[in-house]
């Protein structure tokens, strides 16, 4: 009965009366909501602002009706919009494409993302960082552009670099689960390779599930060495790195921190359900590297908010990669901040926290570097 009813609220016409009944009961709880967490001592955590209560009770409903619905968003890659920010890639040479990468279904494609605050160019920026960053969204949701934009500035400015953000293939959309993400990341990274840039200009970087891409990448480069040259570093924020567990909505909705995160149950296992092909195990390295640290010849910078429920996960992943010899690894944590604060800190009120983490990252990558 419930799948049938699932089935329902999914169809076309359902999602539209759902989304309808979904942002008038919304509305009408609004004015509650912001009275309720006027006092101080109401709000989800002492220390939290007025905003950021309000803001995520309203993310939560957000990703909650969402992963119910299933909504399917398309990527806006046509290159009239922002054109003079847009890049349009091919994919690269097929060698790049081997391992896990060479599916006999998903075949690399045709991908695209936008650049902040303007274009590279090898002749003006030829000392400048590149960040390739991959945004958040539980591989089912976003697009990299407008979603992105706080990220990107806030490492464009901290890292004193320009920023390409990638809009990588979503498994929301039917044969685009793994590996289609990181055929495109490792297109994008080709891309800017090709640009003239020394690798050691190049930094990973990424939220969420974007993190658990940039992880990914850094793998897959480490295991097919000599294909792809090693990047400078990675700076991951909030990384999702548990798909398996996420496959069990208790874990997430009877979480401690449930109460001071915005994420819900329905919404993570949506993910990794439509991320992990069916042939591969959730708990494979490649999609859940929590477990499975690896050796890497980049600086890997982890951050998580204190008060988020992947807080732990990205604590634990960079103890393990620690232990692997030659690894350089530094975690930080932003004691007050919530899920992906660097994704959708100017949505939930962690501008600072963002501005504080990244900062702290240029400077530890200053002084790791040799």
């Amino acid at each position: 009965m419930f799948e049938t009813a699932k089935g329902m609220i999914q169809s076309r016409l359902g999602k539209v009366v759902w989304t309808i009944a979904a942002i008038s009961i919304t509305l009408a709880r609004l004015p509650f909501w912001l009275v309720y967490y006027s006092p101080q001592n109401l709000r989800q955590h002492p220390k939290w602002t007025y905003l950021q209560a309000i803001m995520h009770r309203v993310l939560r409903i957000l990703l909650y009706h969402s992963a119910l619905m299933e909504v399917q968003l398309p990527l806006l890659w046509e290159p009239e919009i922002q054109k003079d920010r847009f890049a349009n890639i091919e994919p690269a040479r097929k060698d790049i494409y081997q391992g896990v990468l060479a599916d006999s279904n998903i075949k690399p494609a045709t991908t695209g993302g936008w650049w902040f605050p303007s274009p590279y160019s090898a002749k003006v920026d030829e000392e400048m960082r590149i960040v390739l960053y991959f945004h958040g969204g539980a591989f089912v949701v976003g697009e990299g552009r407008a979603d992105a934009r706080f990220a990107a500035t806030t490492l464009a400015v901290n890292l004193k670099a320009k920023v390409f953000s990638l809009s990588y293939r979503l498994s929301s959309t039917p044969t685009c689960q793994f590996p289609a993400a990181l055929q495109d990341a490792v297109t994008a990274y080709q891309y800017l390779v090709d640009l003239r840039t020394d690798a050691k200009q190049i930094i990973i970087a990424g939220d969420s599930a974007g993190g658990n891409l940039a992880i990914a990448l850094l793998r897959y480069i480490e295991d097919n060495k000599g294909i792809l040259p090693t990047p400078l570093a990675a700076v991951i924020c909030s990384p999702w790195l548990d798909l398996a567990s996420a496959l069990e909505t208790t874990n997430v909705d009877q979480h401690a921190s449930n109460v001071t995160d915005y994420l819900v149950g329905n919404f993570t296992v949506w993910g990794a359900k439509a991320y992990a092909p069916a042939p591969m195990r959730v708990d494979n390295p490649y999609i859940s590297p929590l477990n499975h640290p690896f050796f890497t010849h980049a600086q890997l910078w982890i951050c998580v908010g204190g008060l988020e429920i992947l807080c732990a996960d990205g604590v634990r992943f960079a103890e393990n990669m620690k232990k692997v010899k030659g690894n350089k690894v530094e975690v930080h944590i932003e004691p007050y901040a919530s899920h992906a604060f660097l994704y959708v800190g100017n949505l939930t009120g962690f501008e600072s926290e963002a501005k504080h983490a990244i900062k702290s990252a240029n400077e530890w990558i200053l002084e790791t570097h040799v």
